[in-house]
């Protein structure tokens, strides 16, 4: 892969996420406002991506992105801060390479836990969840969900209407959502835990500092 300046690479993390949270690319507007720059700018970095075959541009959208199915990295994300839904920046702190290993597979994200509440099911402070999108889960799997500006890793069941996400560590309580009065999104389904993710030699190229999502019942980091 040809090197990428700091703002390219900024560019493109942020244009990954986008397409994977919103279902499509962020316009230039969007991009510029996201980096403070001006739109003629974003126009310039943009077609240094595609000259480097790391965006192309989508059939009868001129200004519309899809991200090359080459792409082999996972992106590990540090997880949304009380009063902020979705991940930090919307933009990964580490990436890792999926070749032969642990059977991801592009689409697959990751984020850094931080909490006690799902010791039981072997998800310890410090480790690193992957999962993966999921249309169904069923009872009992364990999900990144997003209740209201919080995002928590939880094991599923309902509860009537109800979505009960229980912890697996007795010294807390289970998080009960309703979705008819609060915002409640599965973000995906959890394939594997790692707990010494520094053993696997991520690829990192953000240089920021690992985040967090708080596995707790009593605040949802």
């Amino acid at each position: 892969m040809e090197n990428l300046s700091q703002r390219q690479q900024e560019i493109l993390d942020f244009i990954e996420q986008h397409i994977r949270i919103q279902g499509h690319s962020p316009s230039f507007r969007e991009i510029a406002a996201k980096f403070d720059i001006a739109v003629s700018t974003v126009q310039d970095h943009i077609e240094a991506l595609i000259k480097k075959k790391l965006l192309k541009k989508a059939p009868k959208h001129s200004r519309s992105f899809q991200v090359p199915l080459k792409e082999n990295r996972i992106p590990i994300f540090a997880a949304a801060k009380a009063g902020s839904p979705g991940f930090v920046d919307e933009q990964p702190v580490d990436h890792l390479s999926i070749e032969g290993t642990l059977g991801l597979k592009s689409g697959d994200m990751g984020v850094y836990v931080k909490g006690d509440s799902m010791y039981d099911a072997g998800i310890t402070d410090g480790s690193v969840v992957f999962f993966r999108r999921a249309d169904y889960v069923k009872e009992s799997d364990i999900i990144v969900a997003r209740v209201d500006d919080g995002v928590t890793i939880k094991r599923f069941s309902r509860q009537g209407k109800r979505i009960v996400l229980k912890p697996e560590n007795a010294q807390y309580k289970p998080i009960i959502a309703d979705p008819e009065v609060q915002s409640f999104d599965v973000i995906g389904k959890v394939i594997c835990v790692v707990k010494n993710f520094a053993s696997l030699k991520p690829v990192s190229r953000s240089g920021r500092g690992r985040g967090i999502v708080e596995t707790g019942s009593k605040r949802m980091s």
